[in-house]
């Protein structure tokens, strides 16, 4: 093998009767991209794991079993330092099942008809394996030439890093293992997307069946508060997961005591048997970068705010950019050479939001949009920002803020879930529906620095908050006694 390949030479340990905890890394083995919160947190939980928790197992759930399998470590590596990612194109999670397009065509016919239908992945996916497989560094170094020649800018966004080096673009048959047989020693511990990237049905007869102990993080269950906010299938998905996997789980963890009493509450209402619960705060660290990214052309340090999130109805971007329009018709970011700046990937029911953010000529040259910033671009914008914007209509937590104090900038946030709980006395907090509110704070901080100094100061000398080395830790700690 050479370039970024997974080694096949160090097979997976043996199952055995041994006490092992197995960390489910099947959200972060197929994220493409920057990682969301989700990703973030099962990244930093397993990179910890694997150098701290003796007898890990890496799982992936293989939903044509429908079990987990061994995850090569190498793999495993790369992916959590954005390395590699993962080609999924002969991967159909649960929740996709019996819905694309290809799913109708005879499984016989399926291979000849994806090279009509997908030509181009196909291609770089056979590129790849040769790319990768091949002990000849010539012959390597011409298949990542042909990759790069027939690359459109979607796979040469997955497969090309910012500065032009290659990231692998594994199959998932180079990166699984064997099956992943569960005993009653194990504990299974889930702190990802179950309800896309699992089959909750399986995994609860398994555990009724063996006896293995379970372990769930819940981030929250905001689906099941603002279902208006997601799309009907995956709200319905979401609850059927919520509740199995509520009932099944031995220990329940939450990131927030306001988590924690939402699922109380749903679990009362509707009749569920919620097992042992603890609170685990998440971790955050100030996303420096060995190679530090400059700030994007058209920003001036000090003279923007940034909203750092996935751009989805619930973040609130809306509300932002309507007071950021009144703004403007008044003169005060043009006065101030401020802009508004949102970074976070592009997420659903927002076609309508974009297209306005990107063509509405009162704003032009005034709001920049980056949906595919890595960590060091992201660092760069924290750390030359005037001040950040959380205004999400409700949250489990809230990593953006922390991660803005983190780089000693002062928030404007929302009174929405967690977030007065998480950002305490280091921010205010807004009524995320008060739209004259925040346009009149934005004024404010954008006119009158002093006004957040005090923020910026309480932060310099008194915030405190785990990084993502304590969190994992204290997560850890909580499994080991589930």
């Amino acid at each position: 093998m050479t370039g970024d390949a997974p080694s096949r030479t160090a097979a997976p340990r043996p199952d055995s009767a041994a006490a092992r905890i197995v960390f489910d890394f099947t959200t972060a083995a197929l994220w493409s991209g920057p990682p969301a919160g989700i990703v973030r947190v099962e990244r930093e939980f397993a990179r910890w794991a694997l150098d701290h928790v003796d007898g890990l197992v890496l799982g992936f759930f293989d939903p044509a079993t429908p079990a987990f399998r061994h995850l090569d470590r190498y793999a495993a590596d790369l992916l959590i330092s954005q390395n590699a990612v993962v080609d999924t194109l002969s991967f159909v999670g649960p929740a996709r099942q019996g819905r694309r397009g290809t799913d109708r065509i005879p499984a016989v016919l399926r291979p000849a008809a994806m090279w009509l239908l997908q030509s181009r992945r196909m291609a770089l996916q056979a590129l790849e394996r040769i790319r990768l497989r091949t002990p000849n560094a010539r012959v390597a170094a011409v298949a990542g030439r042909l990759q790069r020649a027939i690359m459109s800018p979607k796979y040469r966004a997955l497969m090309v890093r910012p500065d032009g080096s290659r990231r692998g673009y594994l199959p998932v048959d180079m990166v699984l293992g064997k099956p992943l047989r569960l005993t009653a020693h194990d504990t299974l511990v889930c702190t990802g997307v179950g309800w896309t990237h699992h089959d909750i049905d399986a995994i609860v007869t398994a555990k009724r069946e063996v006896g293995f102990r379970f372990v769930l993080f819940c981030h929250d269950i905001i689906p099941l508060m603002f279902p208006h906010y997601f799309m009907r299938q995956n709200v319905e998905a979401y609850r059927r997961y919520c509740d199995l996997a509520f009932v099944a789980a031995d220990l329940t963890v939450f990131s927030s005591r306001t988590v924690a009493a939402d699922v109380r509450g749903y679990c009362d209402a509707h009749g569920l048997a919620l097992g042992a619960t603890a609170v685990c705060r998440l971790g955050a660290d100030s996303l420096a970068s060995a190679a530090p990214a400059p700030l994007p052309a058209g920003l001036e340090a000090g003279h923007y705010a940034l909203l750092v999130s996935t751009i989805e109805p619930r973040k609130g971007h809306r509300l932002i950019y309507d007071a950021w329009v009144r703004l403007i018709a008044a003169g005060v970011p043009q006065r101030a050479r401020f802009k508004l700046v949102f970074a976070g990937r592009q997420g659903w029911m927002t076609a309508d939001l974009m297209r306005e953010l990107r063509g509405d000529p009162r704003i032009a040259g005034t709001l920049a949009v980056f949906t595919d910033a890595d960590d060091a671009t992201v660092a760069a914008l924290y750390r030359s920002a005037a001040f950040c914007l959380y205004p999400s209509q409700y949250e489990g937590y809230g990593l953006p803020a922390i991660e803005a104090f983190r780089h000693g900038k002062a928030v404007l946030a929302s009174t929405g879930g967690a977030l007065p709980e998480v950002v305490g006395d280091f921010s205010p907090c807004l009524d995320p529906a008060d739209g004259e509110a925040w346009r009149r704070m934005l004024q404010t901080w954008i006119e009158d620095p002093a006004a957040r100094a005090v923020y910026e100061d309480r932060i310099r000398t008194s915030f405190r908050h785990p990084d993502w080395n304590e969190a994992a830790a204290a997560f850890f700690a909580l499994v080991r006694g589930a």
